[in-house]
């Protein structure tokens, strides 16, 4: 596993520690100041001072205009009508800014996530296939629970065995695919595929139809997101720098007017193109560029679809392994990053609490699963957001959205929507890290491209899983077959001599890792095959410098290896041993055994036993 997921799980293992230094052990997890660490609104809103409010607000309300053309661009990845993705905004965000550990973190529709949940979807009906949300919704909640099992259990840990290398294969198909799909909106053509391949054979087939009309409205606005992106690092390099420069007035006014542009680039783009389609359509012209169109107002209250059927969970039996898994993971990376940067601490279980309430009680709302959005959190964190309130406020500001304003949804234009993914697929496309993998670690490139390629032949989640496993082969490889380094030494003054003519060397293996039960049997056949020599009499010192700890079936295998020496007439000394497998090795009570400190007194108990016989 890479450098990340190792780090995580020291992160486990010292929260765990903390709790046990502080007394509280797990029933501390239900004290009074745990659950009120639980619930991180009690602390920023405790603290909150008046002059918070214009950056929370700004922030909130900037980043529901951009949630609001996103939300339906990505439950059409999902497969969707595109009111789902305002479902799925409201509450996430309301929740999270109640119970998430960052500040900066926007949850709700994501991109990626949209694409992993896509093919669930879909569900025949009489030899049919027709469009579903049932098992979505039902994925959110199974998700949910998962999720919240995992935060109260403090097992998150498990979560870094999805490592780097397969997020980093995942992103890049995931991306690649979106992408294909987006070019029929951008191109205003009409079409519908059954593959990844199909899909790009009938856009290459119908190319010649292209609405000339959505193209431009695509292409403006793909240049302006990209122009205004770039004018957004300048202008936050101009924010941090405002002191130094000693601006007047003026140049302070135009520079904030410059920050709230860069930072709504998003939700202004799409007005104004919205506005250009509303207006061609009042002047007779509704067929020149291609809408959302309808999109249903109002929400409902209800229990998830097929919870108590069977079937239902059986079909999504395969993404109920990796959906509570892979949105956790974008959105702690995501956390965490910020978090750095603003100089604060995100919890990993506080976030797997957050988003399992998020998918659970969103659910009920028909949701689907729910993450961090890379570049939404990068406008929060842009706008200088100051505490969760600004989650609140937007989930508040989706709802009326939902309510009242989905008329005007209806004329933004499907080919600007197909910008604004493409750019939200930029954090996730991340080409120059093969070479840098390639460098590092190449056995890292395998589970990469593993998922990589299954996931643009197969499915996502396949892919994903495909992926993990092909990592955790390559974990758990070295444990299976440990390195083992050999050499030879010989008693007294490390040399045989004429005084000494019967002594043999001993061979002096030094094992590299813990034995466990896999490579117990690897270790007990190695040394077998060497006794299998004829009249093999040289005595072997297992050097355990390396070795931590032992389980069962390594204590049986060693038993064994012990009894196959002493049958040939030959030593098998265990050296240089830490003080918990002295104790386990001692507890055996193995037959045949000798333990020895150092290599000097093993060395020297083999000499005396040549010297007697």
């Amino acid at each position: 596993m890479d450098e990340k997921s190792l780090l995580k799980h020291e992160e486990a293992e010292e929260d765990d520690e903390d709790l046990s230094r502080d007394g509280r052990g797990w029933r501390g997890y239900c004290s009074r100041e745990n659950w009120k660490k639980r619930l991180p609104i009690s602390s920023w809103a405790a603290s909150y001072q008046p002059e918070y409010l214009f950056n929370d607000v700004l922030s909130s309300v900037v980043i529901s205009l951009t949630e609001i053309p996103q939300s339906l661009a990505f439950a059409a990845i999902a497969g969707l009508p595109p009111q789902y993705g305002l479902y799925s905004g409201i509450l996430s965000s309301i929740i999270y800014g109640i119970l998430g550990s960052s500040k900066d973190v926007s949850i709700g529709p994501q991109v990626l996530v949209s694409l992993l949940v896509s093919n669930y979807s879909i569900i025949h009906v009489d030899d049919n296939l027709r469009h579903s949300a049932d098992f979505i919704i039902l994925l959110a909640f199974c998700s949910g629970i998962i999720q919240l099992i995992l935060s109260f259990t403090r097992l998150g840990a498990i979560a870094s065995f999805i490592s780097t290398s397969v997020v980093i294969g995942f992103g890049n198909a995931a991306s690649l695919i979106i992408i294909i799909k987006q070019l029929k909106f951008f191109f205003g053509l009409h079409f519908t595929s059954t593959s990844i391949f199909d899909e790009l054979w009938q856009f290459f087939g119908n190319l010649g139809e292209t609405n000339h009309w959505d193209l431009l409205v695509g292409a403006v606005t793909l240049l302006l997101l990209l122009l205004l992106t770039k004018v957004s690092k300048d202008a936050k390099a101009l924010q941090d720098r405002r002191e130094e420069l000693d601006l007047t007035r003026w140049q302070s006014i135009c520079l904030n007017i410059l920050w709230v542009i860069s930072i709504a680039r998003i939700a202004l783009v799409i007005i104004m193109m919205t506005l250009i389609a509303w207006i061609m359509t009042d002047q007779g012209y509704p067929d020149a560029i291609s809408v959302v169109g309808n999109v249903t107002g109002g929400i409902t209250l209800q229990v998830p679809q097929n919870i108590t059927n069977l079937q239902a969970y059986q079909a999504i039996s395969v993404a109920i392994i990796v959906v509570p898994l892979m949105p956790f993971m974008l959105d702690y990376t995501v956390a965490k990053k910020y978090g750095r940067i603003n100089n604060y601490k995100v919890d990993d279980h506080q976030e797997f609490l957050a988003l399992g309430v998020c998918n659970v009680l969103g659910s009920f709302v028909s949701a689907y699963p729910v993450t961090a959005s890379s570049i939404r959190s990068s406008i929060m964190n842009e706008a200088e957001v100051k505490t969760g309130l600004s989650s609140i406020i937007t989930g508040g500001i989706l709802f009326l959205a939902v309510m009242f304003f989905t008329p005007i949804m209806e004329f933004i234009p499907t080919a600007a929507l197909a910008a604004v993914v493409i750019i939200s697929l930029i954090p996730h496309i991340r080409l120059k890290v093969y070479r840098q993998i390639w460098k590092v670690n190449k056995m890292d490139l395998i589970p990469t491209l593993a998922t990589l390629i299954c996931s643009l032949l197969i499915d996502v989640v396949y892919g994903i899983v495909i992926g993990i496993a092909v990592d955790l082969v390559i974990l758990l490889l070295p444990i299976a077959r440990p390195h083992f380094s050999m050499r030879i030494s010989y008693s007294g003054e490390n040399q045989a001599n004429a005084a000494n003519p019967f002594m043999s060397p001993a061979y002096i293996i030094q094992v590299e890792t813990s034995v466990k039960y896999p490579s117990g049997d690897f270790l007990a056949e190695h040394l077998y095959d060497m006794t299998r020599s004829t009249d093999y009499v040289r005595p072997i010192i297992l050097d355990f410098t390396h070795v931590s700890r032992l389980d069962i079936t390594a204590v049986e295998y060693l038993g064994q290896a012990l009894k196959d020496f002493h049958r040939v007439g030959a030593k098998l000394v265990f050296a240089k041993l830490q003080p918990v497998v002295y104790v386990q090795l001692s507890s055996a009570d193995l037959n045949h055994m000798i333990l020895a400190g150092s290599i000097e007194e093993a060395m020297d108990i083999i000499a005396e036993d040549v010297n007697q016989s």
